[in-house]
């Protein structure tokens, strides 16, 4: 596959996390408008929770199926052999919830928790099987449908429910409801159909899942645990604007999950023939993307975070410095991602595996640490921390197995290109930032990003030539 085919790819899952991360945003917005922090961050905590439940019946068997499904061989089998033993696991962990249903409902907030707790994470685990089946077979922007799709549906119930005046219960509600509207879309898309799988085909989940259970474990762990212990630690309202903070930043990692999702399973199918060359050229190509736009995020989250937060309300105001150590996170996590994916993708699960235990543990210890002298925001921080020193671990892994040059002139011209535009909107933007109205923001932000893109398409000749190449071949696509 050309790199141009893998650009349009990443594109089009692009697109649809695009679609994704506005829904998810709205949803954000209308619960903060409509409800308050308290609600926000209830729901926080009770996703956060059903997300543990995920990690407790996934032990690696979701990255599993998806690399031995992209494999290209029995993936019927691999897909049936997955859904089995998440379903297995998940019977005990349901007999555990509602064991401790007390302690868990006192934890979350509310009593009435523990029922949505069970069906939000039994129809989580249904549509992240049939998603790991998508990307298996390099449908990632399908994949990235169904998630767009439970955003959306999520959305509208609330937008009912809420307004209906069923509170918390509504919200609840509204988040199983999206889980089985994307179900739904997913077997529809999904072509892979239940058949009998064989021991073989459990043992060599296993053989992945060995070591892959902890890239779970980190997966969820980079998302929830600051959440989790800030659980532990401050009243679900100041949950609420972390939360929202750190959904605002987002937007600014969705380009580089798109590549590094397609770019899993084209390397994936590479290593099984033997292509070096051609995965280090990937690997190349992709680097010079993967930051695109988390890097200008940095310097306009700390122009325009503020003002963002302030559009949810005044009580959301305090959040605007997790807000910008948040998006330093991000830019990180942008090559980390990429650089995990890579890593799993030649089959070195046992690597990844090692520079996941260390962020578990690093990020738990952080958090505790931080949250417990500094405060609230003491969780951005710590979450940072952890997520720049895994990115060393995970680049140093990877130069172990495959040799490969940095586009560092690229990274530094796109770094350039966004000071650039910092400093276009420093002169133009008013003293008063914080106080505008939503329309103003949104025009300055625009024109920032205009600014950078110019800029650029000015400086890196890489990027302008992919970026004529891609439109021209769109444009023979439309005339055709």
């Amino acid at each position: 596959m050309s790199y141009t085919k893998i650009l349009r790819s990443s594109i089009g899952t692009f697109a649809t996390r695009i679609g994704l991360s506005v829904a998810i945003f709205l949803g954000v917005f209308y619960l903060a408008a409509a409800t308050e922090p308290l609600v926000l961050g209830i729901y926080s905590l009770f996703v956060a929770v059903v997300r543990v439940l995920d990690l407790l019946t996934n032990l690696g068997i979701v990255e599993a199926a998806q690399k031995r499904i992209s494999e290209g061989t029995e993936r019927a089998e691999f897909f049936t052999a997955a859904l089995l033993v998440r379903l297995g696991l998940f019977a005990p962990v349901g007999i555990i919830v509602i064991i401790f249903h007390q302690q868990i409902a006192a934890y979350v907030g509310r009593d009435l928790v523990v029922p949505f707790l069970l069906a939000g994470a039994f129809c989580y685990l249904i549509r992240k099987a049939i998603e790991a089946g998508l990307i298996g077979k390099k449908n990632v922007a399908q994949a990235g449908l169904l998630q767009f799709v439970f955003a959306a549906g999520q959305l509208m119930s609330w937008i009912v429910l809420v307004s209906l005046d069923y509170g918390l219960v509504g919200v609840l509600s509204g988040y199983v409801i999206g889980q089985l509207l994307a179900i739904g879309v997913g077997v529809v898309l999904n072509t892979l159909r239940l058949t009998r799988p064989t021991k073989r085909h459990f043992r060599s989940l296993f053989q992945f899942a060995k070591y892959g259970w902890v890239g779970a474990v980190t997966t969820q762990s980079w998302v929830w645990t600051d959440t989790l212990i800030l659980g532990l630690f401050v009243v679900p309202a100041f949950i609420g604007v972390y939360e929202l903070s750190w959904q605002i930043t987002g937007v600014l990692f969705l380009l580089a999950s798109a590549i590094g999702s397609t770019l899993f399973a084209n390397v994936s199918e590479l290593s099984a023939q033997d292509e070096t060359e051609q995965i280090t050229d990937l690997l190349e190509r992709s680097l010079v993307y993967t930051g695109i736009m988390a890097i200008p995020g940095l310097v306009g989250g700390i122009i325009f975070a503020e003002s963002l937060l302030a559009i949810f309300g005044e009580e959301y105001r305090i959040g605007a410095t997790v807000v910008a150590v948040l998006i330093l996170a991000r830019v990180f996590h942008s090559y980390e991602i990429v650089f995990g994916k890579v890593i799993n993708a030649l089959d070195r699960p046992d690597l990844m595996f090692r520079s996941n235990v260390v962020f578990i543990l690093l990020n738990i210890v952080l958090n505790v640490l931080a949250i417990a002298t500094v405060g609230w925001i003491g969780a951005a921080l710590a979450t940072s921390g952890a997520m720049i020193l895994k990115t060393g671990l995970t680049y140093r892994y990877i130069r172990s197995i495959l040799s490969f040059t940095v586009p560092v002139t690229e990274i530094l011209l796109e770094v350039i290109s966004a000071l650039i535009m910092g400093l276009c909107l420093w002169f133009l933007i008013p003293v008063s930032l914080a106080s505008l109205p939503l329309l103003e923001i949104a025009l300055l932000i625009g024109l920032g990003g205009a600014i950078y893109a110019v800029s650029l398409l000015v400086l890196v000749e890489r990027i302008r030539i992919a970026t004529a190449r891609v439109f021209r071949t769109l444009l023979v696509s439309i005339d055709r």
